[in-house]
């Protein structure tokens, strides 16, 4: 994770390579606040130093300890080295406050700042086209496999966290996580990813293919769990995920069956499926 010179300032929270099965010559339907527009992708789920990275004191630093400093050994490894690659530069640029060479210094926090966590989610998504691409032909082996299942589980609870929606609830119930939100992130989808691997077995995984003349919606919450219900946090997951309007990836609660068909959808199905994801999308729905 690095700074490059020139600052990403539009960070998006869904990822526009995902959104092309929509898109016809580079754009897609938005309904949004009551009206659809057309729109390129560029223009979909995005938000002005969305993941901006706080530079946190310490007690930001106390708090995230509280809340990710227990669990398993390797996960505290992971987010202790999170934190540590994270705040480094504001560690090193503290020591150096009185350089001649300061100005600079605070150029290259800016971009720091505003660059890492975006390029993170970028090689997050990078990570998991292998898996995108094997899933859009139909082939799972993946999950099965101990190594390639890895980024793709990654890649899934990272996408489910990372969205405004998902922010924007979180934070009205809990104000003070809001400096820390952008690293918890991770910290939480590395959490959920660790429960989720040795589950895995138990959770099946299919393709919903979608035949019907009602093609899958998608929106700025792409990924849901359809046994969520709110305000209560869940204690249930089953996660679907649409990949393109006719296809979709399903991961069942642990020993059950696919709350849908892989083969043999209804319209009706199909309808119940863009419901749900209509319902838990925070401002924008996407075909």
């Amino acid at each position: 994770m690095s700074a490059s010179q020139r600052r990403k300032r539009r960070h998006h929270h869904v990822w526009q390579y995902y959104l092309r099965p929509w898109t016809v010559d580079g754009a897609l339907y938005c309904l949004q606040d009551g009206s659809i527009e057309r729109r390129g992708t560029s223009a979909i789920a995005v938000e002005k130093d969305f993941y901006e990275l706080h530079r946190l004191t310490a007690e930001d630093v106390a708090l995230t300890k509280l809340l990710f400093g227990q669990g398993h050994p390797s996960a505290v490894r992971t987010h202790a080295h999170l934190l540590n690659s994270l705040m480094m530069p504001f560690q090193i640029a503290e020591r150096m406050k009185d350089s001649p060479r300061r100005e600079q210094i605070d150029a290259y926090l800016g971009g720091h700042a505003s660059n890492v966590l975006e390029d993170y989610h970028a090689s997050i998504e990078a990570s998991f086209i292998p898996a995108l691409e094997s899933a859009s032909k139909g082939d799972l082996s993946f999950y099965a496999d101990d190594q390639r299942c890895i980024p793709f589980l990654n890649y899934l609870c990272t996408q489910y966290m990372r969205t405004k929606g998902i922010k924007e609830r979180v934070l009205a119930a809990s104000p003070a996580l809001g400096r820390i939100w952008n690293i918890m992130i991770h910290m939480s989808a590395t959490n959920i990813g660790a429960s989720l691997y040795p589950e895995r077995k138990r959770r099946a995984l299919i393709v919903v293919n979608n035949r019907t003349d009602v093609p899958f919606i998608t929106g700025d919450q792409p990924a849901i769990n359809l046994k969520g219900t709110r305000p209560a946090p869940p204690d249930r997951l089953s996660i679907f995920y649409p990949i393109a309007p006719h296809a979709g990836l399903l991961m069942a609660d642990v020993d059950e069956e696919p709350l849908f068909p892989a083969e043999g959808l209804t319209r009706g199905q199909a309808m119940t499926l863009n419901q749900m994801l209509f319902r838990a999308s925070y401002k924008q729905v996407l075909f």
